[in-house]
């Protein structure tokens, strides 16, 4: 089975390495020749509790390489949320045939192209690890989670025949029946904690410590239920907390994408939630202040699929 993995970033690499540990032949695609070459010389260097460290041989291409005409059984598209739909292009632009493709992004707005989909086994996923890139060829993981993820359509079953054999010590693997709700409980963490995070430049631990910042992610966890009419409000509540405090001395994934001038997920997790709100006539104001304070903090930069 020919399984590749689009997108050489944290996440990516992580998937890569670990999947690889398991024994699974991966292709990782890359945006620069420069990482493909050193990937392919080095392979993926994982750093865990600051010391651990393994590698495993990858091979390694760049996507502008990926040949026409060809056929992918299981691609993982690990790309950022707004560089989904360009992926998604080109690869039907090379007439790719794809059998099946796991969706591993932040946010919701990808879900938005669900049913422009012509591939018969579509699922999800939701990364809580901690990684953080440090090179070319090395990946931090800096907090232990799990995958969970969930079919859209199940298809001939290839996602569930990798998944369900790659769970291994510092890598938990997990099912759920409903994919939408798999996505709508990271995206209230990531709406709460991100973009506040981002904007006031801290770390996810000051969210619960400061009172002040406290009480401002639980304006924006108020509006983020009411759009998604979740029930279980006092749970998801400490859920939310519990994840600050578990990553604490972690700096969330929107802070670092401005810290480092990159484009961020704020339209795939605060735009997609705008928009829902708007379509179901609700009036919100938090949320569009967070929207437009990330985006008039961006630096526009090019897209890239690393």
């Amino acid at each position: 089975m020919r399984i590749v993995i689009i997108g050489s970033g944290s996440i990516g690499m992580l998937v890569t390495f670990y999947l690889t540990k398991k024994g699974h032949r991966i292709s990782l695609l890359t945006n620069r020749q420069e990482q493909a070459r050193v990937l392919n010389e080095k392979g993926i260097h994982l750093i865990i509790h600051d010391n651990e460290r393994e590698s495993v041989k990858v091979s390694a291409d760049t996507f502008k390489d990926l040949q026409a005409n060809g056929s992918i059984d299981l691609l993982i598209l690990a790309v950022k949320s707004h560089q989904v739909k360009d992926v998604l292009a080109k690869l039907n632009q090379l007439h790719i045939n794809i059998r099946a493709i796991l969706f591993l992004q932040n946010g919701m707005a990808h879900t938005e192209l669900l049913s422009t989909l012509e591939i018969p086994e579509v699922a999800v996923a939701v990364v809580e690890h901690g990684a953080i890139r440090e090179n070319d060829f090395t990946v931090l993981h800096t907090g232990i989670g799990r995958l969970k993820w969930s079919y859209v359509c199940e298809g001939q079953g290839r996602i569930k025949d990798l998944l369900s054999k790659s769970t291994q010590l510092h890598f938990d693997i997990s099912y759920d029946m409903q994919w939408i709700n798999v996505l709508e409980q990271k995206l209230i963490v990531n709406a709460c904690v991100n973009p506040l995070t981002g904007l006031l430049d801290i770390k996810n631990g000051e969210l619960v410590k400061n009172d002040y910042c406290l009480s401002m992610m639980k304006m924006i966890f108020k509006e983020v239920m009411m759009i998604l009419n979740f029930k279980q409000e006092n749970d998801m509540w400490n859920h939310v907390k519990d994840v600050c405090l578990k990553t604490a001395e972690n700096y969330s994934s929107m802070l670092l994408d401005l810290k480092y001038n990159r484009k961020t997920e704020i339209d795939s997790i605060i735009g997609y939630l705008v928009r829902r709100a708007k379509e179901q006539n609700q009036e919100v104001t938090i949320l569009p202040f967070l929207l437009q304070g990330i985006l008039a903090k961006e630096t526009k930069v090019e897209g890239n699929v690393d």
